[in-house]
């Protein structure tokens, strides 16, 4: 049970931090975002990673992310929220602002990424279904 305590405890270490360099009142809001970004391998090859991440708070600018794979700065992120408007959720462009590990154990390791938003995707249209 101190495990995860611990855990939160960590995280809350480094939003203390994060929270002095802020320019806008965030809201919390804690959902878990399936999200899609993209690495270069070399040259010619890029690898695509999918997978679920949470979101721990938001503002209008960005959201900061607690996700399972190690980010860059500036790196574009894909992300799905929940919408409260619609019954699918949004798709979101989001760009690495800063990103540090939090070790959960010895052997993983999840990454909080501060983030600010490039804009939302729009959705894809639904086409006339032939009668």
């Amino acid at each position: 049970m101190n495990e995860p305590s611990g855990q939160l405890l960590r995280i809350s270490q480094v939003m203390q931090g994060v929270q002095e360099r802020r320019d806008s009142k965030r809201a919390p809001c804690r959902v878990v975002c399936p999200f899609k970004l993209t690495n270069f391998v070399d040259k010619g090859t890029v690898k695509l990673t999918k997978g679920s991440g949470h979101a721990i708070n938001k503002s209008v600018r960005g959201m900061l992310l607690l996700l399972p794979v190690p980010l860059n700065k500036r790196q574009v992120v894909e992300i799905q929220v929940p919408s409260e408007a619609r019954k699918t959720p949004s798709t979101k462009l989001v760009e690495v602002c800063w990103a540090r590990p939090i070790p959960v154990s010895a052997r993983i390791k999840m990454y909080l990424a501060g983030t600010r938003f490039f804009f939302e995707l729009p959705a894809p249209r639904q086409l006339p279904q032939a009668r």
